[in-house]
């Protein structure tokens, strides 16, 4: 979902890329053809939601947002069923941005802005979920 969904001032503060996708390595599947559409739908409302976040208390704002959305996506794709190995393995990677966002949360909750910031840079530049999704054959996703 977040792979368009851009946020310039962080991914500049980071001085860090993101990579592109691997080519799909897996024959497209009914799974795949099916998450492809459920990612389409999410992505838009993840486009609708966010706008270029700059201060701290924006981006803890995203990062809620982003946390609530993740969460509700992993769960449409989650309920599509015969899910190949591939599948399960991206929606694992899906399990693993949002950990990585519910991380960043915590420790902006807790006053530690420098981490929030390190973890949130980790999440938006995390490429693991799109890579996995690329092999599933569902390249909409990620």
């Amino acid at each position: 979902m977040r792979s368009l969904v851009l946020i310039p001032a962080v991914l500049a503060a980071s001085a860090v890329t993101a990579g592109a996708a691997p080519a799909a390595t897996s024959t497209s599947s009914p799974w795949a053809t099916q998450a492809n559409q459920v990612c389409v739908v999410w992505l838009a409302k993840a486009k609708k939601e966010f706008g270029s976040p700059v201060t701290a208390a924006q981006l803890y704002t995203f990062a809620n947002k982003a946390n609530t959305l993740e969460t509700q996506e992993f769960g449409v794709l989650s309920k599509i069923p015969k899910r190949p190995a591939l599948g399960t393995a991206a929606l694992n990677a899906v399990v693993a941005d949002i950990n990585e966002l519910r991380s960043a949360i915590v420790a902006y909750d807790k006053g530690k802005f420098a981490q929030f910031k390190t973890t949130l840079t980790k999440y938006l530049n995390d490429e693991r979920a799109k890579q996995a999704f690329a092999a599933a054959g569902a390249t909409k996703c990620g």
